[in-house]
């Protein structure tokens, strides 16, 4: 192939930690088919080149106006009309979506998206089949292979949340579960990560547990904070936002040795992770009784010799396939230079 140009359009409020490390993968992706790749920030640049990859649908449309002939790669991050309805309730903003993600499907050159069902979900509802595409589980981290040997980590149920409290992130869920695991184990402990710490104080105050902390860790000390959990909760409901989604969260925990506890909502966790020992999946039709005896006998029988071992064995596969950085920038290559 040819070598050619592109331009990977990447507006400074768009990029955090978790979207830097995923288009790095791309663009290196990229870089071994054969591409120069050019970084730009200004609209005004989007006219300069004949192929521009942008992050999400709300950008291709965007910069197709400005370029009517550029071919577009766009990389789906969720899905923009759905979020509208469940984050904001707003049918508007909904319908919006609709007409800005149809668009998309219709005239980007090449997607990108986070699982399968995403990609089906783009095709079921617009009616478009797209030939170009490639798929990519959202990941930020490698394995830290340090945090198994944490002194004590797996001997202790101690339990950790990191994240936002925001509804759809089910955190009200997470702490009536951790308050009837405490009264079974009354030696566990939760720590909520989170920024919006007074907000956490209240709810944790509102289910009546007793044994908590809450703190907020920079990006930078995250993950030797979360390296000394044994468990990690990642509730989420049935709804198709979460259904398409691969959260990072649960990279963040495998990468630090730390056992989901997570339900069986997203479809390509349920699909695509082994996870036998290391991981413990409840089902989100079970009342929160279920949940809680499930979560106590997983960990009567993690106090086995071999526990370490198990599950240190299975996140290492898992970091070799599914979470493989070096598995997606060689199959992203290949199929770019199919491309041509």
């Amino acid at each position: 192939m040819k070598n050619t140009e592109i331009a990977f359009f990447l507006p400074p409020k768009t990029m955090n930690e978790a979207t830097i490390y995923y288009v790095d993968i791309l663009k290196k992706g990229f870089i071994e088919a054969g591409y120069d790749v050019v970084q730009i920030e200004s609209l005004s640049q989007l006219t300069k080149f004949n192929k521009i990859f942008v992050m999400s649908a709300k950008w291709c449309f965007i910069a197709k106006i400005l370029n009517p002939t550029a071919r577009i790669i766009t990389w789906f991050q969720g899905l923009g009309a759905e979020e509208a309805l469940m984050t904001r309730n707003s049918i508007i903003r909904k319908r919006l979506w609709n007409c800005v993600e149809f668009f998309t499907m219709k005239f980007s050159w090449f997607n990108i998206y986070v699982s399968e069902r995403m990609h089906d979900y783009y095709k079921e509802t617009y009616k478009i089949s797209d030939k170009n595409y490639f798929i990519m589980p959202c990941f930020n981290k490698q394995l830290n292979s340090e945090a198994f040997n944490v002194i004590g980590k797996y001997e202790s149920p101690t339990f950790v949340y990191a994240g936002g409290l925001d509804k759809w992130q089910c955190i009200e869920q997470t702490l009536e579960l951790f308050s009837l695991i405490e009264k079974d184990l009354p030696n566990a402990s939760l720590t909520v990560l989170t920024k919006d710490t007074r907000r956490a104080e209240q709810l944790i105050n509102k289910y009546c547990i007793k044994n908590y902390n809450i703190a907020f860790v920079a990006l930078d000390d995250l993950d030797q904070e979360l390296k000394k959990y044994k468990y990690g909760f990642l509730i989420r409901e049935d709804h198709i936002v979460n259904n398409v989604s691969t959260p990072t969260k649960m990279n963040s925990y495998l990468a630090n040795g730390i056992v989901p506890i997570y339900t069986n909502v997203i479809y390509d966790f349920n699909k695509k992770l082994n996870l036998r020992n290391s991981s413990l999946m409840l089902n989100v039709n079970d009342e929160v009784n279920v949940w809680k005896k499930s979560i106590i006998d997983f960990d009567d029988s993690s106090k086995n010799l071999n526990f370490r071992k198990e599950i240190g064995n299975e996140i290492e596969l898992t970091f070799m396939d599914y979470y493989s950085k070096h598995r997606y920038i060689n199959e992203l290559k290949k199929y770019l230079i199919f491309l041509g």
